[in-house]
């Protein structure tokens, strides 16, 4: 309303202007009020030539001293308003107003518009405006994107006329922290590398290894083992599945493992003398676990162990250190069978319940691998024989006197053993 109004001042007290100067430019696809001063007692007609190009909305008052334009196509009209008095005088005025296109602006990238976080692109619009207002808050005629968003900028040209870019869609993907732990820092055993990177958007797609002595393993975790002990360096390079980079150096020690060893006494032990002494002679261990070979154990320093059965044994002591390190030694413990025999030098089988029978008496007998008890008359021929523990000589069909026995066993260790003999009989 100001600007009809204002021009059709200007207008009437200066006339003899140039019809350039009455000129109002303005932007297709907008709205504009027109008005001229308001006669209470008088009735205003607009008229727009030629009337395609816009649409007159002249409901705004009562008298229509004021309208409402919609500036539907680009072009030049006129625009005119007559006027009627209460006396039926009238007159009119007129403006001419140019219709503008919209600036069409496009923008494009200057580089990928998909790329990993901390590096950028830059945006431009392909022409020259009067000004330049990116979504991101820049004015110049380029800006950068460095965040995941779509950008557009709105340009306003010369003639005050101003529209929207099209869109560009940056997509900024994080970058992976690359991380690993070593599990394992002994010399001569496997040290296990885990690589424990992290990302935010997306996964791991490749993990490499890179070692001071220039070896290069690719994988998500590995074994490594270091023939000697020392500081080692490592780095680890991960890759997302964006082609995503980070990378990681750590030092680490890897250390000698602990020596085991332990001593043993006495030497020797039997089934009548089985507790056996182990004392330990390694250094600088926070634990360790004594296997005896007879599904025993035993955590203490010195242990003293009884064997159950003669036998050999594979007695194993394994030591920890402080950093994890293990070591372990064995030594062959023999525990060997005690021949223990008894026979009676005469017996009565008399069938009174007592000394009715003859043969040996021992102990583990039942563990015998062989066993064969024989008894000879006076002129060595056998009388009695047997290979079972419990069949014993009754002395049948025998007169009383002195005979000659033969026991031969093979024990549970493999030992032959044989022990001779006279008993009497007593009838």
């Amino acid at each position: 309303m100001s600007k009809l109004k204002a021009i059709i001042l200007f207008l009437i007290v200066f006339a003899t202007q140039v019809v350039a100067q009455n000129t109002v430019h303005l932007c297709v696809g907008t709205e504009h009020d027109f008005g001229v001063i308001d006669n209470p007692s008088s009735e205003f007609i607009w008229s727009a030539y030629p009337s395609s190009l816009v649409t007159i909305d002249a409901t705004l008052t009562t008298n229509n001293h004021q309208v409402l334009i919609d500036l539907n196509n680009t072009g030049v009209f006129m625009l005119k308003v007559e006027e009627e008095d209460a006396n039926g005088c009238s007159g009119y005025d007129s403006i001419l107003v140019e219709i503008h296109d919209l600036p069409n602006p496009n923008i494009f990238a200057i580089g990928p518009t998909s790329f990993c976080e901390g590096d950028s692109v830059q945006l431009q619009v392909d022409s020259v405006y009067v000004s330049n207002v990116w979504n991101n808050g820049d004015t110049l005629i380029y800006t950068f994107g460095d965040s995941t968003a779509y950008y557009f900028v709105r340009v306003t040209d010369t003639n005050e006329c101003s529209n929207n870019s099209d869109t560009i869609t940056v997509d900024v993907y994080p970058n992976p922290d690359a991380d690993f732990i070593v599990d394992g820092v002994c010399v001569n055993m496997p040290s296990m590398l885990v690589s424990s990177s992290t990302v935010s958007q997306g996964n791991i797609a490749s993990s490499i290894w890179h070692f001071e002595n220039g070896d290069i393993v690719n994988g998500d975790s590995l074994l490594y083992t270091y023939p000697l002990a020392g500081d080692y360096f490592t780095e680890l390079f991960v890759t997302t599945n964006y082609a995503c980079v980070d990378s990681i150096g750590k030092f680490y020690t890897i250390y000698n493992n602990p020596i085991a060893n332990f001593e043993y006494t006495p030497f020797t032990i039997s089934t009548l003398q089985p507790e056996m002494n182990f004392i330990t002679n390694t250094s600088n261990y926070r634990s360790l676990l004594w296997d005896f070979g007879d599904l025993a154990y035993s955590v203490s320093s010195n242990p003293v162990h009884e064997f159950e059965a003669a036998g050999t044994y594979d007695v194993w002591l394994t030591v920890v250190d402080s950093n994890q390190c293990v070591d372990s030694v064995m030594h062959t413990i023999i525990m060997y069978y005690d021949f223990v025999l008894y026979m009676p030098n005469s017996f009565t089988p008399n069938n009174d319940g007592m000394n009715d029978t003859f043969g040996p008496k021992g102990i583990r007998m039942l563990e015998y691998k062989s066993y064969e008890f024989t008894v000879f008359n006076r002129w060595g021929e056998k009388i009695f024989t047997s290979d079972n523990i419990s069949d014993h000589w009754i002395g049948e069909n025998t007169q009383t006197g002195n005979y000659s026995w033969r026991i031969i066993i093979e024990d549970e260790l493999g030992k032959i053993r044989e022990k001779t003999g006279e008993v009497l009989l007593i009838k």
